[in-house]
């Protein structure tokens, strides 16, 4: 059973990575939206992974900065454009099917699954709700679906 205190784990691994709060970067003068996703794998197959993705007002294509968490505790940051269109989509889609008001999935085993942190923020408004990729149903299988689809770069996983 999960519980929303364990929401303070995964933000710890972006914190362990230098990497600001995303309410702090949807603040930044100039950004109008961001996501992030935070990926934690419960067996260490795969280094933990933090993938950032920030629209600002004056460039016109989305960045999207992917940090992982390399077995020596070093960062490894991969940086690259993001299609504005697959951005803009993705939002969109997130907004209709209800995400900013959607509660954690409550059936992740939390021992034995990997877990997403799924954040959007824009100025003063952020939500975040935590999803197991490999058993979500229902809407949390729309969003691991659409996730992957619009943002394969922020899902892809490296060697240990």
């Amino acid at each position: 059973m999960l519980t929303r205190s364990q929401v303070a784990p995964l933000r710890l691994i972006a914190a362990r990575l230098g990497l600001p709060e995303l309410e702090q970067v949807a603040l930044q003068a100039g950004v109008t939206e961001t996501f992030r996703l935070t990926v934690k794998y419960h067996d260490g197959r795969h280094p933990d992974q933090v993938a950032t993705a920030v629209k600002h007002q004056s460039k016109a294509v989305p960045s999207l900065n992917v940090v992982y968490r390399r077995v020596n505790g070093d960062a490894l940051t991969l940086e690259q454009p993001l299609d504005l269109e697959r951005f803009r989509a993705m939002i969109a889609t997130l907004k209709k099917i209800g995400y900013d008001r959607l509660d954690d999935d409550k059936t992740i085993d939390w021992v034995n699954a990997d877990v997403w942190l799924v954040e959007r923020a824009a100025s003063a408004f952020h939500h975040d709700v935590i999803i197991a990729p490999a058993t979500a149903s229902g809407i949390y299988a729309d969003i691991v679906a659409l996730v992957t689809s619009s943002m394969r770069e922020a899902v892809r996983a490296i060697a240990s």
